[in-house]
Formats: C-alpha cells, sequence, structure tokens
C-alpha cells in the first residue's frame, strides 16, 4: 500500500529553524547549514556497432557536497572537538582511529510551532574543514562565528511529524 504525505500540511517549512545534533548533543547557536544535494555522474557510451552517432549517457558514481555549518562562537566545542580528531598536535600526536572519527550527524528542521518535523542524517561524516573563528575587525560590530566543513557518504531523509 503506497505510503501518502500528510494533506493537511499546505505551507513548505521556513529553513530558519534547525537543530544540528552530533552524537546525541545539540550543537549550540548554529546560525547556517549548506544545502545537501547529491549529483550523479555520466560517461558516455556508443558501441561499436552502433547505427546512430549519438552518445548513449550511463550513469556513474555519486557524489556528495560537503555540508558546511557555521555556529556562533560560544563557549560549546562540539565542532572544535569533532575537528581535532583528525589533527595533530600536542594533545594528541596522531588522528583517531577510523571508526572513532566518522560520526552520524543529524539535522532536525522544525515546523512553525518549533516541533520537529523532519530529520536528515549525513552518514560516516568527518571534519574536512574547520574554521576556528571568523576574521577579527577592530571597527566591527558583527558576531564571531565557527564553521565545520563535513564530507559524508550520504544522506537519508525521514519524516518526523
Amino acid at each position: 500500500m503506497p505510503r501518502f504525505a500528510n494533506t493537511e500540511k499546505r505551507d513548505p517549512y521556513r529553513n530558519f529553524n534547525f537543530r544540528i545534533v552530533m552524537g546525541g548533543v545539540e550543537v549550540a547557536a548554529c546560525r547556517k547549514v549548506s544545502a545537501l544535494d547529491v549529483t550523479v555522474n555520466t560517461a558516455k557510451f556508443r558501441a561499436g556497432n552502433s547505427k546512430t552517432t549519438v552518445d548513449e549517457p550511463l550513469p556513474c558514481r555519486v557524489e556528495y557536497s560537503p555540508v558546511t555549518a557555521e555556529a556562533g562562537l560560544t563557549n560549546d566545542t562540539a565542532f572544535l572537538d569533532f575537528a581535532n580528531l583528525l589533527v595533530a598536535h600536542e594533545k594528541r600526536p596522531t588522528r583517531a582511529p577510523d571508526p572513532e572519527f566518522r560520526r552520524e550527524i543529524e539535522i532536525f528542521v522544525h515546523d512553525i510551532d518549533n516541533t520537529p518535523a523532519i530529520k536528515f542524517t549525513l552518514h560516516r561524516a568527518w571534519v574536512s574543514k574547520f574554521t576556528a573563528m571568523s576574521e577579527l575587525a577592530g571597527d566591527g560590530n558583527d558576531v564571531m562565528f565557527e564553521s565545520c566543513e563535513f564530507t559524508h557518504e550520504g544522506f537519508t531523509r525521514e519524516t518526523l511529524s
């Protein structure tokens, strides 16, 4: 039997009400998350005995773009701690082993009533770029940010409401 969407919901979800959870802990003060997208690459193929001169496109490798999360700089060190699993420094002379530095990252989209409506899960994600703080400016009036780029092996979507 086919599964039907909630037909009572008419308005699309807003993009400003979301939460990021890493390892079961919510990351504080997230302000922006880049889009989730996937690309199926193609290869052109033409058989030697083909009677046409047109190439036949074939689906090939699948690529998931990295996801960048930006958060206001607070005392929350979730991004820093996750990034440091792959960065060697005096506290950790070598990087963490493979299973330790990959995580499931959950992005919860909330409806207008602040109820979780959709959950996206990034699978086997790891930090490929970390920015510890945004630019400093003596004449600035901006909030300081940190950002984390996650490379992952795909994502899934789950409807919660």
